[in-house]
C-alpha cells in the first residue's frame, strides 16, 4: 500500500505504507504511512492498494473523490470534505481530465427527400442508402431504414436526428440514436429553400447505442462524439467515432 499526495495541486508524491503489527488480531491488515511535514496550503492525499507493485486501486490523478485536510491556515487535523473544490478551481481552468478513445471510421451515402417547409422549419429527411464502417476492433455495416431527420431553422442551423441500425461482421446488432448540429450560415435557411448548400458542410454528434451482444455490451455504456462533413456534391458523409471517457481532478496549473 502506497499513499499518493500533492501540496496545493502540485506534483504527485507518494509515501510508503507499512503494516501495523499491533493490528495482527483484527479481520484484516492495517498500515500507516506518514506523510512528510508541509510548509502550508491544501494537502489532498488517496491510499492506493498494490499488487507485485502495479496499482489495483485508482491513484490520486484518476480518482473524482479524494480526501485532503489544510496545513497552517486551519486547525490541526481539520479535515476539507472529499472532493471539494480548491481555492482558484473556478478561474478560467479546466476542472475534470478527460480522454478520448478512436472506435471506428465511416462513410454512409445518402438520398434526399424534401419535406418542405413545415410550422418549426425546413423538413428533410436524409435516406442513408447505404453505409459502411471499420476500427481497430469493430467493422460492420448500416443496414436499411436508417435516415437523419433533418430540421433546418431560420437562423441556418440544421438540427440533426438520426436513428439507425448497424451489423457488425460477427452479425452483432446495435441500434444508434444521434443528434446534433451543422452551421448553415445566416443565409442558411433561406438558401436549403432553394436546394443550395455549402459542398462541405461539418458536424458534431453524440451517439448512443444500445445492443443485445455480450462481447459488445460495454457500448450501451458509453458516449460518443462523431466528427465529419458531407460532401454535398457527392451525397456522401464521412466521419470519425469517438468514446469519451472523463478522469480524474485536473491538477492546479495544469495545461489543457
Amino acid at each position: 500500500m502506497t499513499v499518493d499526495y500533492r501540496l496545493n495541486g502540485g506534483p504527485l508524491r507518494q509515501a510508503i505504507g507499512l503494516a501495523e503489527p499491533r493490528a495482527h488480531h483484527r479481520n484484516g491488515r492495517l498500515f500507516r504511512a506518514v506523510l512528510p511535514g508541509q510548509p502550508g496550503g491544501l494537502v489532498e492525499f488517496l491510499p492506493v492498494l498494490r499488487f507485485a507493485g502495479q496499482p489495483i486501486s485508482p491513484r490520486l490523478g484518476e480518482a473524482a473523490d479524494y480526501p485532503s485536510y489544510r496545513v497552517g491556515d486551519s486547525a490541526p487535523g481539520e479535515a476539507t470534505p472529499p472532493a471539494a473544490i480548491p481555492p482558484g478551481r473556478l478561474a478560467g481552468q479546466p476542472l475534470w481530465d478527460w480522454h478520448s478513445r478512436y472506435l471506428w471510421s465511416g462513410t454512409i451515402m445518402l438520398h434526399k427527400e424534401v419535406i418542405g417547409p413545415v410550422p418549426d422549419g425546413l423538413r428533410i429527411a436524409w435516406h442513408f442508402t447505404e453505409g459502411h464502417f471499420v476500427g481497430p476492433d469493430i467493422e460492420g455495416d448500416i443496414l436499411p431504414g436508417a435516415a437523419d431527420w433533418m430540421r433546418i431553422r431560420a437562423d441556418g442551423i440544421a438540427i440533426v436526428d438520426v436513428k439507425e441500425v448497424l451489423r457488425t461482421r460477427s452479425g452483432a446488432r446495435l441500434y444508434c440514436t444521434y443528434g446534433g448540429i451543422l452551421d448553415l450560415g445566416a443565409d442558411g435557411y433561406a438558401r436549403a429553400l432553394r436546394g443550395e448548400f455549402d459542398p462541405l458542410p461539418s458536424f458534431v454528434t453524440t451517439p448512443t447505442f444500445a445492443t443485445a451482444d455480450k462481447e459488445l455490451a460495454w457500448l450501451n455504456r458509453v458516449q460518443c462524439v462523431e466528427v465529419g462533413r458531407v460532401d454535398l456534391k457527392a451525397m456522401r458523409v464521412e466521419y470519425d467515432l469517438y468514446a469519451v471517457e472523463v478522469r480524474g481532478r485536473r491538477r492546479a496549473g495544469q495545461g489543457s
